[in-house]
């Protein structure tokens, strides 16, 4: 890894910078660029807590203004399942067309857990001129994902890519009170349904609202009266579709 960044000067007079970026938004995104964990494809494993602790912010702040430069800025991705940071223009100022970086650029690219950023970087990988064959993620061997055991019980069982995409499409409170839903209703009842695709079960809790009524009105889920009343309704359901 280089002991340094360059950045060009055209970041200070860059229209974008100038007109909508932050003090905050400037100094975080440079972070992003020149920190020590940065490496050749521009996606690198980075924790909330290790920003916070070398930007000097806390990890709320830190929290807010990555969301500010993904979603406002459009500069870069986080995947808080796998830690991962994605720079979404550093290709264009990193990479070359040399063939020597093929071999060290696809080597970097092959690390990234997250599928999403792997096929980005797979995209970027392949527009290059001087690749003798183009990279395909869906092709790659990888190894098969470790299933991380979720809620108080631990009954519900994500992979930390299924766990991202959830956390993206439900955002962190929905996420969080449908693993605890789910996971004290299979508690109470012996996982009687007999669920084994909890990425699935997560989804159809969200989007049939189960227990939302509850959580609305500021009552804690509970596995043990009307968690259990809907889902045993649901028995029949889901032990058909083998989720």
């Amino acid at each position: 890894m280089a002991n340094y960044r360059n950045i060009s000067m055209a970041f200070w007079t860059d229209t974008k910078v100038v007109d909508d970026f932050t003090p905050e938004d400037r100094y975080v995104y440079l972070y992003c660029m020149t920190n020590p964990h940065t490496n050749l494809c521009g996606c690198y494993e980075v924790s909330i807590k290790q920003i916070a602790r070398e930007t000097g912010y806390n990890e709320d702040s830190v929290e807010r203004l990555l969301k500010r430069l993904d979603a406002i800025h459009n500069v870069l991705r986080y995947n808080a399942a796998t830690k991962e940071l994605l720079i979404l223009n550093w290709c264009r100022y990193n990479w070359s067309d040399s063939d020597k970086l093929n071999k060290p650029l696809l080597a970097e690219i092959r690390k990234v857990k997250c599928d999403r950023f792997r096929k980005f970087l797979a995209d970027r990988y392949n527009e290059r001129s001087k690749i003798e064959q183009p990279y395909d993620p869906d092709e790659d061997e990888k190894p098969k994902a470790t299933r991380h055991r979720r809620g108080t019980y631990g009954w519900v069982l994500l992979t930390d890519e299924e766990y991202g995409r959830l956390l993206d499409e439900l955002g962190e409170a929905e996420l969080s009170r449908c693993i605890e839903y789910v996971d004290e209703a299979a508690q109470a009842t012996g996982n009687k349904n007999k669920w084994k695709d909890w990425n699935l079960v997560i989804r159809k809790c969200s989007r049939e609202k189960w227990g939302a009524q509850k959580a609305a009105a500021g009552q804690r889920p509970s596995a043990s009266t009307g968690a259990v009343n809907d889902l045993q309704a649901l028995h029949g359901l889901f032990s058909e579709e083998g989720t």
